[in-house]
């Protein structure tokens, strides 16, 4: 057997994002708008005699199978996962474009990564469908993650779109009448890091456990959220990127109240100067606290709006909506 390659991008919800968490999304029906881009995770698996070996250079660690370590850790349950299905010899690289924990997905594209990079290996066939639904049981209930359903479908499905979630289906309206917006959307586009990362599990269950409490005003603002992932929609279709951005402003102002870490003052900061030097829209990624923040520019501002947000962050990218989803090849 020759090296195998198993890629998942990035996404980037642009609104909706808290409304396909449960209980809420079992109950009310979440909805979202999102985009896989062109920074994602890659997995290399080499074969040989030897027993399993998984490395990350984002982790910095490495594991092998067979040698003793401590339960929790991602990288030995990860390997124990490889181990279940049958794969226990040769070695797996991982390379990430973010850092984990960045709020773009990553997680989930790991997820998807490995269980593509697992069939792959099995030779045994899967449609991205089936892949994200068995990742969203695996970080859920294996690794313990607390995640809206969105994000291994992001990853897996690929492309720009919005995403229903409701009565256990979901469905997804890809939205091929608006492409001259996304292609607009998109070069206004920018990701701005935070300077750390966290883990968003810990930020995403106080919102859980308000929602399971029946807290009113959780619900409230969620089915607003919801909402607004509609608004969304209609203003792609209607290609009018004032309502899509007003949209993406609403819905960080409604975030923000769903727990009392989502922002900070450095996050609150960013936004600020963002919004005073060129952001029509402007928002934080992922369940809140650190990571990534999205910026759209104004028409005509994007370079001035990136060298501004260069100033106070390290990092300021401009991004590319990616159409493939989840994939194995065989690297060159």
């Amino acid at each position: 057997m020759t090296k195998i390659a198993a890629y998942s991008p990035f996404r980037v919800s642009f609104g909706g994002g808290g409304t396909d968490i449960n209980p809420f999304c079992e109950t009310y029906g979440g909805a979202v708008v999102n985009t896989a881009i062109d920074r994602g995770v890659t997995l290399i698996y080499t074969p040989d005699e030897y027993e399993l070996e998984i490395s990350s250079r984002d982790f910095l660690r490495s594991v092998i199978i067979g040698k003793e370590n401590e339960e929790d850790d991602v990288l030995h349950k990860m390997s124990m996962l490889f181990q279940g299905r049958g794969i226990d010899h040769g070695r797996i690289a991982i390379n990430a474009g973010v850092p984990p924990g960045s709020g773009l997905g990553s997680s989930s594209a790991l997820v998807t990564a490995v269980l593509a990079l697992i069939y792959r290996i099995k030779g045994v066939m899967n449609d991205p469908w089936q892949i994200a639904r068995e990742a969203f049981q695996i970080e859920r209930d294996y690794f313990g993650v607390t995640l809206g359903k969105q994000d291994p479908f992001a990853v897996s499905l690929g492309g720009f779109k919005f995403m229903e979630f409701k009565s256990g289906k979901e469905t997804i309206d890809r939205m091929t009448e608006s492409a001259g917006f996304i292609k607009e959307l998109e070069k206004r586009t920018l990701l701005v890091y935070t300077g750390k990362t966290r883990e968003s599990s810990q930020v995403l269950r106080e919102q859980v456990e308000r929602s399971k409490k029946g807290s009113q005003e959780v619900v409230s603002n969620l089915l607003k959220m919801r909402d607004l992932a509609y608004e969304m929609r209609s203003a792609a279709k209607d290609n009018d990127l004032d309502r899509f951005t007003g949209a993406i402003n609403e819905g960080w102002t409604l975030k923000k109240k769903l727990g009392k870490n989502v922002s900070n003052d450095k996050i609150d900061s960013i936004i600020k100067t963002a919004s005073e030097n060129g952001a029509a829209g402007v928002r934080l990624m992922g369940g809140g606290g650190e990571g990534f923040i999205l910026a759209i520019s104004k028409k005509n501002q994007l370079e001035t709006l990136q060298k501004s947000l260069m100033d106070i962050s390290s990092f300021v990218v401009r991004v590319s909506f990616e159409q493939g989803g989840t994939r194995t090849f065989e690297p060159a």
